[in-house]
């Protein structure tokens, strides 16, 4: 930082200021002392037009951001503080993500007119996300939903006035605002990737600052957490229960009611010999394979320590999965391919082609089939370097419950084999058996079971 003064972007409505006053709060204590802080704000496209629906095709991906950026490329401000879910799909070229700020809180709300929840009263509902209007089909399957734009007290102003019986509000945006009292439930599944968050985006060259605010990145602490297996709770099971096997339960909840039953636990390997892998063997790959959520987890958290999240800029990035890549926009990253079914590397291989040809660095598990992704890549010139990023280690949760239960799911043929290992007499049960993806399901096949392939919910 050449300058005593640090010049900041941010949208104007009420609510960015209150982000970016909570942005900078973070901020101040890391620069240098006497350093000056200039806020100026201006709008966006997505500000000057509020008609447009949000799931529209052609709204463009920095529809929130473009202003902001533009202000950074031309050297009118030093910083930016953007919502993290509206950052495009690719940072513009001559900036940089200083850091992702820790999650306030990541739901979805729903804000009912007149303080009504009931079903019967929920006609018509307001959002413009597709993500989110799917979460309001499965709850009111007889409502209308209508786009709702504009800022947060204009959407709540139409609402107490009439024009619809319920909107889905991003939680952290009404507790920021003090409205948190108006929350009158939580939308079920999954909100968009890093809502809640708040990112810091600078030039690519201003080293310093960048260096300065890395600290403040969730990503370095992804590990944090207190990493103990939720005690599994046999009391819930009853015979529509579906038992839940595997990991990231929170995806699966349509097919509840759903006990977690866990039968493998996963643990990131040291993060010293994550960086050592990543630092004498990244420099060679064209790009990195994403076999699981959890593998892009430990590759993140790696990455962030050993330099940031430019170490990967211009790499090619694969998911073999929708929740793999789902799980890559949740820390900032975006994959460059990634089947929308579940068909894993056969479907990988048929959308890339010999397009994506090259050397990748497959971070895995210790139960990974690395021999046999690596044949089945091989036919598109994709060619895997494989380093073990993270134990599977299988887990017993205890004698299962006495009471019957319909189901079980399975999500990876290592929760398969720990499931029946621990409880060998299941084979012979009367129960429906679901698994995602293929090998799942020819994980249970071989076992002489009849399994239904299911898919993860967008």
């Amino acid at each position: 930082m050449g300058s005593a003064i640090l010049r900041v972007a941010a949208r104007g409505s009420r609510l960015s200021r209150l982000q970016t006053d909570e942005a900078l709060a973070a901020v101040r204590p890391l620069l240098p002392a006497g350093t000056d802080v200039e806020v100026v704000f201006r709008d966006t496209p997505g500000d000057r037009d509020k008609k447009t629906a949000l799931t529209e095709p052609d709204v463009p991906d920095d529809f929130f951001t473009r202003d902001l950026d533009e202000a950074l490329l031309q050297g009118a401000c030093d910083l930016a503080v953007h919502s993290a879910k509206d950052l495009p799909r690719r940072v513009p070229a001559g900036l940089a993500v200083a850091a992702i700020l820790p999650c306030l809180d990541d739901r979805d709300a729903l804000v009912f007119r007149g303080g009504t929840g009931r079903s019967d009263a929920v006609r018509v509902v307001g959002t413009s996300s597709a993500r989110r209007e799917d979460a309001v089909r499965e709850r009111y399957p007889r409502a209308t939903v209508r786009p709702a734009r504009g800022t947060i007290e204009e959407r709540l102003a139409a609402l107490d006035r009439g024009e619809y019986d319920a909107l889905v509000v991003a939680a952290c945006a009404l507790r920021r605002l003090g409205l948190a009292q108006r929350i009158g439930a939580y939308l079920a599944g999954a909100a968009a990737p890093l809502q809640g968050h708040l990112a810091l985006v600078t030039r690519a060259g201003e080293e310093e600052l960048l260096a300065r605010l890395k600290p403040l990145d969730f990503r370095l602490r992804l590990f944090d957490e207190d990493k103990a297996i939720p005690r599994a709770d046999a009391a819930a099971v009853k015979e529509d229960t579906t038992l839940f096997v595997g990991t990231n339960p929170e995806r699966f909840e349509r097919f509840g009611p759903l006990v977690h039953w866990p039968v493998i636990r996963l643990e990131p390997r040291p993060l010293a010999g994550r960086v050592a892998a990543l630092e004498a063997r990244l420099p060679n790959c064209a790009g990195v394979l994403f076999a699981s959520p959890f593998a892009v987890r430990a590759f993140v958290h790696a990455v962030m320590h050993w330099r940031d999240a430019r170490a990967v800029a211009g790499m090619t990035l694969l998911a073999v999965g929708p929740s793999t890549a789902d799980a890559l926009k949740r820390l900032g990253l975006e994959a460059d391919a990634a089947p929308s079914d579940f068909g894993g590397i056969a479907s990988l291989v048929r959308q890339v082609g010999a397009a994506r040809a090259g050397r990748y660095l497959y971070p895995c598990s210790t139960e990974a089939p690395a021999r046999r992704r690596a044949g089945e890549l091989e036919a598109a010139g994709i060619f895997l370097d494989t380093c073990v990023f993270y134990e599977n280690r299988p887990y017993n949760p205890g004698p299962l419950p006495n009471a019957p239960f319909a189901r079980v799911l399975f999500t990876s043929t290592s929760a398969v084999r720990g499931y029946f290992a621990a409880y060998p007499g299941e084979r012979a049960a009367a129960r429906s058996w679901l698994a995602l993806g293929p090998p799942t399901r020819d994980a249970l096949t071989a076992l002489g079971l009849k399994a239904e392939v299911i898919h993860d919910p967008p």
